[in-house]
């Protein structure tokens, strides 16, 4: 029998009495979790954290208080509560305690800069060439579907997609998350456009198996418009809506007919698995919440009508503009996930550099941190978060700037427990201090974490500590030491105040104070009287009158009362202009426009995207309404661009600037939709590269859009069918159906086209299906077939005297207008340019000149004609009873090439007044040196966190609105350029 050694002894018992000390063997642990000799023993469960000043919940603080911890969780929290005898005890005095931080969004691995959809112009061959679902052609996500296995038909659309599956705790990603509070996270996917589900994690360095707080958070939609290798559906801001619109109808059905098909196995088809649309079903169904990342302020209210469309629950992740149209953002009525990702200034190689910068980038720089404040003033719950920041570490500065532009404490504390803990639907686990919640702790050393001084001193995750690394510190340089000076600082010089100091408090004094005004500051209407009296004036009323002289017009309510020779006593709230020398017409109306796009005008990957939507994409916030109203223009139909044979749908809109995007649409507008013809849509000079997709001829076109309408008439016809039968119906087909309203009657068509050839195409092709065309768009060889035209019904709108540009039209003349005018069509002149939509009195004047069109004739190629063709003339193109009140006021006769637009009026209220507009015009240039000013001294500044912003920060500050994309661009139908 062996003897056990003493010494071997007194040395097994020193080690377990430092275990004990430890406190790793008070508490005796299950079977499972002991562990086999070697392996790091299991830390100790209880905890006592006594003394610190403990912040329960957001306004709410307990001084001096004590803390138990026990097995993961807050077992109590009091002040003078004892620590059970088993805990070990933490002296928390001089620190602040809070409810450990949630950040809402992280993407682990990689930096992902915020969504942008503003790269979508200008068309290319690429664009053009690419392929998508169902049609023939496809190079790109079909060709390659057979070797993915089972999902979706579109790459970018992956809600099966789960982000836990792929979640490995990493100490160098989470350690910088852990210094600054966090204790656990929605860990999200990355890429796409429904990317699928997120994982709310703790941020303990553990086996990935314990850290999984809920495995399935959010699905997460983007309005990404990124390009691929092949630009392929959706490429288009409206393309991508359009997509997210149709996959959720899709899962719906997808659900339905799954349901249907379990009680029904013997006697009907076995339908598709596709695990795309089963993972969105959740979703769909309102069980699993949605985060929308619009990428822009205009596409945030289009996220919230959208998932109101979808009845989808949801949140949205802040694009940080939200401050250009905080009504916008309040009618969402969501909580926002806010990125503290500021714009930084760059370092630019002269002085003179910093005037090209637009005022609308130095808007943004300067609103940037007030962007938090703006939403909760809007009684918006939200949730910070350090998305988007590539450097974690600014956060904590970044958030000072909020607070220094108007962001309570309160509210800052909430956005980083309460709400997220809420939003995440764990306010019962996490989010405040109190007996139940799980021991996810955030310890500041000093009295508030808001403090930039204050450090993260350490955080504590499911019971365990994990403490912030220290500083390390710095050598100073070797230098030939002197004595000091009586009075002196250690350098030898008279002791002065901290410079450093002072100078970074003087570049938080500056950026303090915004000086960037709203952009919606001086837009809106600039008067809205009772009613209006314009006297003596000549008005060309584009009626069955034609043109008064020395008459008057009365309105009131926003419609015309009297128009005409009469008498009237002004009431007390009544406008009188002096119209003595001066001509009214009614407001101009543009049938071809894109100035008034979000995004690319066309998408321009399928040979048909009728599902697409021009009303999902208006842009409510460009220059181009001002100027166009500067120029008399009330109403302007936006079509979709020529890329394709049959393009998106169409959007009539009134230019009521400072209107959201939906107070612009023309709501009693018929929906229209753009189609074309001609070298555009069979991709004609793209090269031997761009040659897969149908159709590649004129004759492929015609053939496209027979299927396509065929296919339209079988849809409706299955759609009836199962109406009358109760059978489950297909699946809502949103391209199918937008040509299934041609086909009714109720869309009407208008088609870019040019050939001669080409418009006899389509007329007699329609009339087999018993369509009535619209308008045919620029019809430059209208005058060929105008006979044509005029007994189909069809109208023309057509360019006053273009010709020659490209190949297929070299037989434009320019008295195509005033030729088909006199063989009976209907038309009208329009600009299909956002800078000749400035000008449109003065094309129509072109019809007089070439043609001899009489000069009142001549304006109803911009007044009433158009109205007519797009079927909205019973509410404008002309100045009669009942009508809206648009009117345009003229210094001359609208076609003297000497006139200019005075006053724009739309529904009785004014838009536009040129003796306002130099003031206006003073006003953003003096904003514009303020910003300036402000910018070049912070940029001048030796240190401070604005001085050597880095590249990143750069091109974050350079990055253009989605809603300015396009500021001093003309755009047209289709701006092509080979690659």
């Amino acid at each position: 029998m062996s003897t056990f050694p003493k010494t071997h002894g007194r040395a097994v018992l020193a080690w377990m009495l430092a275990l004990l000390q430890a406190g790793f063997l008070l508490v005796p642990s299950p079977a499972g979790e002991l562990l086999p000799p070697g392996f790091r023993p299991v830390p100790l469960g209880a905890h006592a954290l006594v003394g610190g000043r403990i912040v329960l919940r957001p306004g709410e603080v307990l001084e001096g208080g004590t803390i138990i911890l026990r097995d993961g969780l807050i077992k109590d929290v009091a002040k003078d509560l004892p620590a059970p005898p088993d805990a070990r005890v933490w002296d928390m005095k001089g620190t602040t305690i809070y409810a450990g931080f949630i950040d809402c969004c992280l993407i682990l691995g990689s930096t992902n800069a915020a969504v942008s959809a503003a790269d979508s112009e200008p068309v290319t061959a690429t664009t053009l060439a690419a392929g998508g679902p169902r049609f023939y052609g496809v190079t790109g996500p079909a060709a390659e579907a057979a070797n993915r296995g089972p999902g979706d038909s579109i790459p970018r659309i992956t809600p099966e997609y789960r982000a836990v599956k792929e979640y490995a705790p990493r100490e160098k990603v989470l350690g910088p998350l852990r210094e600054l509070g966090f204790t656990a996270g929605v860990v999200a996917p990355a890429k796409g456009l429904i990317r699928g589900t997120s994982a709310l994690v703790s941020l303990a360095d553990a086996d990935p198996n314990e850290t999984v707080l809920k495995p399935d958070m959010f699905q997460h939609i983007a309005f990404d418009t990124a390009r691929g290798p092949e630009r392929a559906y959706p490429a288009s801001l409206m393309g991508a809506i359009a997509c997210v619109r149709q996959r959720f109808y899709d899962a719906q059905h997808y659900a339905q007919d799954r349901a249907d098909y379990s009680e029904h196995l013997q006697t009907r088809k076995r339908p598709d698995f596709n695990p795309a649309l089963e993972a969105l079903g959740p979703a769909a169904a309102r069980k699993l919440r949605v985060v929308f990342e619009p990428g822009s302020a205009l596409m945030t209210h289009r996220a919230a009508l959208l998932a109101r469309e979808l009845g989808l629950d949801f949140c949205i992740l802040a694009c940080g503009q939200e401050w250009r149209r905080p009504d916008l953002a309040k009618a969402t009525g969501a909580a926002f996930i806010v990125p503290l990702n500021f714009p930084n200034l760059p370092r630019l190689p002269g002085e003179e550099d910093w005037e090209q910068i637009s005022l609308d980038l130095l808007r943004a720089w300067d609103w940037a941190p007030e962007n938090p404040a703006v939403l909760r003033q809007q009684g918006l719950e939200i949730a910070l978060t350090t998305y988007g920041l590539g450097d974690k570490q600014k956060f904590r500065q970044n958030l000072k700037a909020a607070l220094d532009r108007g962001l309570s404490e309160t509210d800052a504390l909430a956005a980083l427990t309460t709400v997220p803990a809420r939003l995440c639907g764990v306010d019962n686990q996490l989010g405040v201090i109190e007996a139940g919640k799980l021991a996810n702790l955030t310890v500041v050393a000093g009295d508030s974490y808001f403090n930039s001084d204050a450090k993260v001193r350490e955080v504590w995750i499911d019971g365990r500590v994990y403490r912030s690394p220290g500083e390390e510190p710095k050598a100073a340089p070797a230098q030939e030491t002197k004595p000091a000076k009586a009075g002196a600082n250690s350098a030898g010089e008279p002791a002065q105040p901290n410079a450093k100091s002072g100078k970074a408090e003087q570049r938080r004094e500056t950026q303090k104070t915004r000086v960037a005004r709203s952009p919606l500051e001086g837009r809106g209407a600039l008067a809205s009287p009772a009613s209006v009296l314009i006297r003596d004036a000549t008005i060309w009323t584009c009626g069955a009158r034609g043109l008064l002289t020395n008459a008057q017009l009365s309105i009131a309510g926003g419609k015309i009362q009297a128009v005409g020779y009469f008498k009237a006593e002004p009431g007390p709230d009544t406008l009188v202009i002096d119209g003595s020398g001066l001509h009214v017409t009614p407001g101009l109306i543009d049938c071809h426009s894109h100035s008034a796009i979000l995004g690319s005008v066309n998408e321009g990957t399928l040979p048909s995207s009728a599902m697409v939507r021009i009303s999902d994409v208006v842009n409510s916030e460009t220059g181009n309404l001002y100027e166009q109203l500067a120029g008399g223009v009330t109403t302007i139909n936006l079509l979709h661009g020529s890329a394709n044979p049959i393009g998106g749908q169409s959007c009539v809109i009134k230019l009521r600037d400072g209107a959201p995007p939906d107070g612009l649409i023309f709501e009693t507008a018929p929906p229209g939709i753009k189609f074309a013809l001609g070298e555009n849509v069979k991709q004609s000079g793209w090269g031997e590269r761009f040659v897969s997709r149908f159709p590649q001829t004129r004759m492929g076109v015609r053939t496209f859009i027979a299927n396509r309408f065929t296919a339209a008439q079988q849809y409706l016809a299955e759609c009836e069918k199962c109406r009358l039968t109760g059978n489950v119906p297909p699946a809502r087909d949103l391209e199918l159906e937008a040509i299934g309203e041609i086909l009714q009657g109720k869309r009407w068509l208008h088609c870019h086209s040019y050939r001669q050839d080409e418009i006899l195409m389509l007329l007699r092709l329609m009339e087999q299906f018993g369509v009535k065309i619209g308008t045919f768009q620029h019809v430059l060889e209208g005058y060929k077939v105008a006979d044509e035209i005029a007994r189909h019904g069809a109208g023309a709108s057509s360019f006053s005297d273009w010709w020659a540009y490209k190949f297929e039209v070299y037989d434009a003349i320019p008295y195509n207008g005033s030729l088909m005018r006199e063989r009976g069509v209907l038309v009208s002149f329009n600009s299909d340019s956002s800078e000749l939509a400035r000008r449109l009195n003065t094309e129509a004047a072109k019809a007089v000149k070439y043609g001899g069109t009489p000069e009142t004739e001549a304006l109803k190629l911009v007044t009433l004609n158009p109205a007519t063709q797009l079927r909205i003339d019973s509410y404008v193109g002309s100045l009669e009873l009942g009508k809206d009140a648009d009117f345009a006021l003229w210094s001359k006769s609208p076609l003297d090439s000497e006139t200019v637009c005075l006053q724009t009026w739309i529904e009785g209220k004014k838009y536009f007044d040129r003796t306002l507009a130099a003031e206006r015009a003073a006003k953003l240039a003096r904003e514009k040196q303020e910003l300036l000013d402000k910018a070049r001294k912070l940029a001048k500044a030796p240190s401070g966190p604005e001085a050597g912003a880095g590249e990143d920060s750069a091109n974050n500050f350079f990055r253009r609105s989605l809603e300015h994309e396009f500021d001093g661009q003309v755009r047209h139908c289709l701006d092509e350029e080979v690659e």
